[in-house]
């Protein structure tokens, strides 16, 4: 159960959830500035899931009472919160449809396209590893690997943490940009 807000002043917090017999999933990636799981705590409900620092974090803790008076007495402070609520549940709606409506190929073509695959021959390391690539994109590591070897097949080669993008349009044909699924399209 909460009993304080935290805010994102700085880094990269993952968000995971856990079911007994099944590894830990990473669900979303929170980075600053940003509330973590501000439901839970207006709410007074538990946690849906788990908190971990991604890198070295800074971070606000606001009593839970008090910002659930805040929010009461303040429509300013009621509002910031509501569009936080907002920007967190179109990116899990996002997450979702990229999840449900793409395949692995897809999904892994989609992430590159949003890190910096933006014109051919753009070069640049993964952000972290591929165990937590995978994690997030809602795949095995296995299945990442494949998804890897199928687009290596003409758009892109891999050398272990670099990518670099050989044929943007063969990227873009393996996976077209969505604005209502990728926020940089």
């Amino acid at each position: 159960m909460p009993n304080a807000q935290a805010a994102v002043l700085e880094g990269v917090v993952h968000l995971s959830g856990v079911t007994p017999g099944r590894p830990r999933m990473l669900v979303e990636t929170v980075t600053s500035p940003d509330l973590l799981l501000p439901a839970a705590v207006l709410e007074d409900g538990p946690y849906l899931l788990r908190a971990q620092a991604a890198t070295e974090c800074r971070l606000l803790l606001i009593p839970a009472e008090a910002l659930r008076q805040l929010v009461v007495a303040n429509p300013e402070a009621a509002l910031k919160v509501i569009f936080c609520l907002t920007r967190q549940f179109r990116r899990m709606t996002r997450q979702v449809k990229n999840l449900k409506l793409r395949t692995t190929t897809q999904r892994l073509a989609a992430y590159l396209l949003s890190l910096d695959a933006r014109k051919e021959g753009s070069e640049f390391a993964l952000p972290c590893d591929k165990g937590t690539i995978a994690a997030q994109l809602g795949m095995t590591r296995e299945s990442l690997s494949r998804a890897f070897a199928a687009l290596e097949a003409d758009a892109i080669t891999v050398l272990g943490s670099k990518i670099s993008v050989r044929d943007r349009e063969a990227l873009l044909r393996h996976c077209p940009l969505d604005p209502l699924i990728d926020e940089a399209a």
